[in-house]
């Protein structure tokens, strides 16, 4: 018996050295590399402008009212390759430059 406890004693001493060894880390996950409708690296306005309402977690209708505009408005622009009027360009500029929302309106 007194072997047997010997043997499960060092048993025990092993699993302690190596829970001991188990490391933890942090990762940070950017939870919209993962969608495909984030755009990662935008080339156009729309791209631009949709990258930056995902980046800020915003809706369309929350942009367009923001922005002054219609949220078809913003869906033209972000995906269907419309251009802003010139009279909206500036705004939606700002709002891609990251602009207080005091600044854009």
């Amino acid at each position: 018996m007194d072997q047997y406890n010997n043997r499960r004693g060092n048993h025990d001493e092993h699993n302690d050295n190596f829970l001991s060894l188990i490391y933890t880390f942090e990762v940070e996950i950017n939870v919209l590399d993962f969608d495909p409708r984030y755009p990662k690296n935008p080339q156009t306005l729309g791209e631009k402008l949709r990258k930056a309402r995902m980046d800020r977690k915003m809706k369309l209708k929350e942009v367009a009212a923001l922005l002054g505009v219609s949220d078809t408005s913003v869906l033209n622009w972000e995906i269907r390759g419309k251009m802003p009027q010139r009279n909206r360009m500036e705004r939606v500029e700002r709002f891609i430059e990251g602009k207080p929302n005091s600044e854009i309106s």
